[in-house]
């Protein structure tokens, strides 16, 4: 289950990635002055940086929830422990014969 979510989530953003560069269409720079080029170029960096700072913060987010154990790892963690339970159990069961 978990496999299957980290699937979608990764195919989830790579569609995202895949539809990124069309957010941004290339702008041809005027050609009469280098402050147009610049305020145009900073307008553009903005643009990616918030795209960008955007995308991390949905990675992040995604590492998150990854990290958390899901019900599997609790049930698991669980029965490990009955299991060393009735291993000293049955220990101590013998001692006694």
């Amino acid at each position: 289950m978990k496999g299957i979510q980290r699937r979608i989530w990764v195919g989830v953003l790579w569609v995202c990635l895949a539809l990124f560069p069309g957010s941004l269409p290339a702008q041809t720079p005027p050609k009469d002055g280098s402050p147009d080029v610049i305020a145009l170029l900073k307008e553009q960096n903005s643009k990616l940086s918030d795209d960008l700072r955007r995308i991390q913060r949905e990675i992040a987010a995604l590492r998150a929830d990854f990290d958390k154990p899901g019900l599997r790892e609790v049930f698991s963690g669980i029965g490990y422990i009955f299991g060393l339970f009735g291993v000293a159990a049955f220990a101590a069961a013998r001692r006694k014969e």
